[in-house]
């Protein structure tokens, strides 16, 4: 059941990070839509933090 939730939080960071760089592509008018890979990633690196702490302990 642990690791469910360390799935959600992956889940969750990087749909989260997508989600506010396609926010931030579609009001900045951008043709390629690279504010949303970047939000992905910050999303994936800050999720993966989280996910990495838990597991340490």
């Amino acid at each position: 059941m642990r690791h469910m939730g360390l799935a959600a939080t992956l889940a969750a960071g990087i749909g989260g990070g997508a989600w506010l760089g396609s926010l931030w592509d579609d009001r900045a008018g951008h043709g390629v839509a690279w504010a949303t890979v970047l939000g992905a990633m910050l999303g994936l690196a800050a999720s993966l933090t989280v996910v990495l702490r838990d597991l340490n302990r």
